[in-house]
């Protein structure tokens, strides 16, 4: 009589390779479903030396954070290094192929994801159609990584709904402190970063753009360049729109006059800041004082 093969029921999910340890998790998403972001599967893999994986395509988007050992990763032509410290992302229909470093094999978390807003969280993280960059935010990542798998593995009702916030948290914190060594944008990103720190320390005494450009000797049309490219606003509504939430602050805060409260983020013409105000939060500043608190409080350091 034909003895029937034993077969696995914990299988890991490195068909091509072998791992030592591993803990998965699997979310109901369904990939023909229009959403902005979902989790297929994700997990952590503690690799063996012989750990080999090698794809011509694949589905999903893929985030790597190793969390120790090393591993080499070509994304369709080109190679580097998986490590930790290190960010990998794959996207669909690219081939990759992992070999991990047999002295020194990869330990990593993963996560394996769809949505119509993965494409310019990968752009915003510097992940771009592929690619493995230095963690800006080493801490951070590890920490939305570790808190993924967690979420993940409990599989509560609302554990899909956190992983994703996590997920696009730590795709977001990447982006917002990337090393962009070796891009050819690194001193464009450096300039719009100096041009846009400058503002956020100084937008209350700007009158106008071109203020910011001298400050931080660039031209003014190359600003403007600066802020369409990275920015999601000009120069101009991206100054505006800080003088008119800090204005809004002060009337809630402050009993200063609608003509005070002006004058501090920038307007010397009353009728110009009420206009601007009223144009942005829908309400003149006496209205809009008078419908979110009945009293202002009394006035205090600015």
């Amino acid at each position: 009589m034909e003895r029937k093969k034993s077969i696995d029921k914990n299988p890991h999910l490195a068909l091509e390779g072998h791992v030592s340890e591993s803990k998965y998790f699997f979310f109901d998403t369904d990939p023909r479903k229009k959403q902005k972001l979902a989790i297929v599967f994700g997990g952590f893999e503690k690799c063996a030396p012989d750990f080999e994986i090698k794809r011509k395509t694949y589905p999903y988007y893929v985030i790597e954070v190793p969390t120790g050992g090393r591993c080499r990763l070509e994304i369709g032509t080109r190679r580097y290094e998986l490590k930790k410290g290190s960010l990998g992302g794959l996207v669909p229909g690219v081939p990759h192929h992992y070999k991990c470093d047999k002295s020194s094999p990869m330990e990593h978390i993963f996560v394996a994801f769809t949505g119509s807003d993965a494409p310019l969280l990968f752009e915003k993280s510097s992940l771009q159609n592929g690619h493995v960059a230095a963690l800006s935010k080493p801490a951070d990542v590890f920490y939305l990584a570790e808190a993924i798998l967690k979420k993940g593995l409990e599989k509560t009702e609302l554990s899909h709904h956190l992983c994703c916030v996590y997920l696009r948290a730590l795709l977001m914190e990447q982006g917002s402190g990337m090393d962009l060594t070796g891009r050819s944008d690194t001193l464009a990103m450096a300039s719009y970063r100096k041009c846009r720190k400058y503002i956020d320390e100084h937008f209350s005494s700007l009158f106008s753009p071109l203020e910011v450009a001298q400050a931080c000797s660039v031209n003014i049309r190359y600003l403007s360049r600066l802020f369409k490219k990275y920015g999601e606003s000009t120069p101009h509504e991206y100054i505006m729109r800080l003088k008119l939430n800090k204005a809004g602050s002060l009337l809630l805060t402050t009993a200063l006059s609608v003509r005070e409260v002006g004058y501090l983020v920038g307007f010397e013409d009353p009728y110009h800041f009420s206009r601007n105000f009223k144009k942005f939060h829908g309400l003149s500043p006496r209205q809009y004082r008078g419908v979110q608190i009945e009293k202002p409080l009394q006035p205090d350091k600015i």
